[in-house]
């Protein structure tokens, strides 16, 4: 053992605790002084910052190097304009843990960190998408007075914008769907066209661009100048000004020089049929108000959508929905990198169930003359034709005109009598010229001059005689006066027929109750409204199409339909995406037994010598049911002249209504006459026979 192992502790002890004094001091001095903040915390910071859009409070965070170097113009200006265009609602951000980088000894770097973050967008347009980024944090200062700063870049927000690069929200292009016929034959298609636009930003000489486009689209300097200078456009937006059908090689070789201009193709609406102009409306440019009202499909001032008619009413179908494509792209606009995408959806083509070479002969049939007829299937409440005369006139008399029916009604008071027992199975009742039945002060007349005897329900409606229908009137009166009005109503007279996507007149069936709300002056329900009302007079309005709906009824056994003019929606492809099914909206208020007895007449209307309207229909091979009808107008020597009925007799498949409006009668030349020889040429088309 040596000398130093022995030594003898007593003289050991005292160095010792000095050195274990020292020792514990500086340990003690160690712990007081603080270790470098972490850096997570002003990541956490920054992040809620830029969740809640607290773009100064963000800028605080930074290094003066990165501060010179984006400048405030470069962040607190420019983040908000990223979050408008990516059409952001809300952020999530996540924190990740902080990384530091290694230095050359391997260690890590005390001073230099990167914080991974997680961000989720929220967007209105292109829904959610996700993005891992990073930022960089340097440590300034030292020791109390050290901070972590972030050195931000760009890529902070999304990975991929570098200096030059921009985020850019592009609208995808939908395409409108066309209206068509079962069978393909278009309606409402398009054509290739020409756009003719302006991008604000390429303008170089406004008064000259504005002199040389306006004569060629045909606009007024101002009126262009008000379209691209609208608040919405950016200096790079495309601003449509009008589109042409037609561009003549001189106008274009006028356009393409003219710097701010742009020429794209477009399909412009287009009508190869000539039917139905009247009832397909127009497209025309969204306006600022439409566009708000249609933001959620994409629509933007200048888009073409329906304005009236059909093409507006079919709108969200035919127009689809514009999709959306946020981006990155370079200073030229050049695509870099996709974040987002939502598809656009083309619109779908509207299927009619109008037969177009039973429009066209309906057309034609009507010659020019002011009427309409309406064709319903009578076992779906299809229409098969709508037509309205003159053709293209902007009033559609099929649905909005309003006319007393005449004597098409009587098959009402025929249902209304034999149910409630006012007319029984083959009683006869008399037909005299005057008719008297409320006493000699109500005196009412025949339109056949002399007396007809006793007659039954076949004669009475196959001569069309006033008399017999009086009588009918006043006994139903006499029971209820509420009855008449009531059955005409269960046949869906006096309201809208339901009709999907067109506009339509409602009607009118008066009643006792009707005319004490409406009519203050005369209030009192008198024998003579009950008895103009049993022969379709007094204040009794229809329209073609509740005529058509309700002599389909009289043919079906008492089914009242919802008309459908839309039956389904297809693709482009031919797919059917969307059907609109047969619907009855109710039974009329009737009996099969007593409506066998009235089509019974209605046929004697056509084949009896007699009959009101034999000769039109003389030697037509399919056979035929109906009633004609002539309402009295305010204009003397003119009438509102019916034919109402279907087609075959022992099988119907059709159902008709034709008015003539302000027919001016004379000798020889009968509205209701005409009205029968316009149906049998629209019968003839799809049943056969001689038109």
């Amino acid at each position: 053992m040596s000398r130093l192992a022995i030594s003898s502790p007593r003289r050991l002890r005292p160095l010792a605790r000095g050195l274990a004094l020292l020792f514990l001091a500086s340990a003690v001095l160690a712990g007081c002084e603080p270790g470098p903040p972490a850096p997570e915390p002003v990541a956490i910071k920054y992040a809620e910052s830029w969740r809640t859009s607290d773009y100064q409070s963000m800028w605080g965070l930074f290094t003066a190097g990165s501060q010179q170097r984006v400048g405030t113009t470069g962040f607190i200006d420019r983040l908000p304009r990223i979050a408008e265009e990516m059409t952001l609602r809300s952020l999530d951000v996540k924190v990740g843990q902080a990384l530091h980088p290694r230095l050359p000894n391997g260690s890590p770097d005390p001073r230099r960190a990167t914080v991974p973050l997680s961000a989720t967008y929220h967007t209105a347009r292109v829904g959610e998408f996700r993005r891992e980024t990073q930022i960089a944090l340097v440590l300034e200062g030292e020791k109390q007075e050290a901070r972590w700063r972030i050195d931000w870049t760009p890529e902070a927000i999304l990975p991929g914008l570098t200096a030059g690069r921009l985020v850019r929200m592009t609208r995808l292009g939908t395409t409108r769907g066309r209206i068509i016929a079962r069978d393909g034959t278009e309606f409402a298609t398009f054509t290739e066209g020409t756009q003719v636009g302006v991008i604000p930003g390429q303008i170089r000489n406004e008064a000259g661009l504005l002199a040389s486009l306006a004569p060629i689209v045909g606009i007024k300097a101002e009126d262009i100048k008000a379209k691209y200078t609208q608040s919405w456009v950016k200096p790079d937006t495309y601003v449509a000004i009008r589109t042409l059908r037609d561009v003549t090689p001189e106008a274009r070789s006028k356009l393409v020089v003219i710097e701010g201009v742009q020429l794209r193709p477009e399909r412009i609406r287009a009508y190869p049929s000539g039917l139905l102009r009247q009832l397909l409306g127009t497209v025309g440019e969204a306006t600022d108000e439409d566009a708000t009202k249609l933001q959620v499909r994409g629509i933007q001032p200048g888009d073409a959508i329906g304005k009236s008619g059909l093409e507006q009413s079919l709108d969200e179908i035919l127009n689809g929905t514009y999709g959306w494509r946020l981006g990155i792209v370079d200073e030229n606009e050049r695509p870099i990198e996709t974040l987002a995408e939502t598809a656009a959806v083309a619109g779908l083509d509207a299927v009619l169930s109008i037969d177009p070479a039973m429009q066209r002969a309906a057309d034609a049939a009507l010659g020019g003359q002011r009427g309409a007829t309406v064709v319903e299937d009578p076992w779906s409440g299809e229409i098969l034709v709508l037509s309205t005369s003159p053709n293209g006139d902007e009033f559609d008399r099929a649905t909005f005109g309003q006319y007393a029916t005449g004597s098409t009604f009587k098959l009402i008071t025929s249902a209304a009598a034999l149910r409630t027992g006012a007319l029984r199975p083959g009683e006869k009742v008399d037909c005299p010229f005057r008719w008297t039945g409320y006493g000699p002060g109500w005196v009412q007349v025949n339109h056949e001059t002399s007396d007809l005897g006793l007659i039954d329900l076949r004669t009475a409606l196959a001569r069309s005689c006033n008399s017999f229908f009086y009588e009918m009137g006043k006994r139903l009166n006499d029971k209820d006066p509420d009855l008449l009005p009531s059955t005409a109503k269960s046949f869906g007279l006096g309201d809208a027929t339901d009709v999907e996507f067109i506009f339509e007149s409602p009607g009118l069936v008066p009643s006792p109750a009707w005319k004490k709300a409406k009519l203050a002056a005369d209030p009192t329900w008198n024998p003579g409204d009950a008895t103009n009302l049993a022969i379709g007079q007094g204040y009794l309005l229809a329209t073609p199409l509740q005529m058509a709906n309700y002599v389909a009824a009289v043919a079906n056994d008492g089914m009242v339909w919802k008309p459908r003019l839309v039956i389904e929606a297809r693709d482009r492809a031919g797919t059917v995406v969307k059907t609109f099914p047969k619907q009855m909206l109710r039974s009329a208020d009737t009996k099969p037994t007593d409506l066998s007895l009235i089509r019974d007449g209605m046929r004697s209307v056509v084949a009896d010598p007699d009959g009101t309207v034999y000769f039109p229909f003389r030697g037509y091979q399919v056979p035929v049911a109906g009633k004609s009808g002539t309402a009295e107008t305010s204009t003397p020597g003119r009438v509102n002249a019916w034919f109402i009925g279907f087609a075959p007799f022992d099988a119907p498949k059709l159902a008709i209504a034709t008015v003539y409006e302000q027919y001016a009668e004379s000798p020889g030349h009968y509205g209701s006459q005409d009205a029968a020889t316009a149906t049998r040429k629209v019968l003839a088309v799809k049943l056969g026979g001689t038109p």
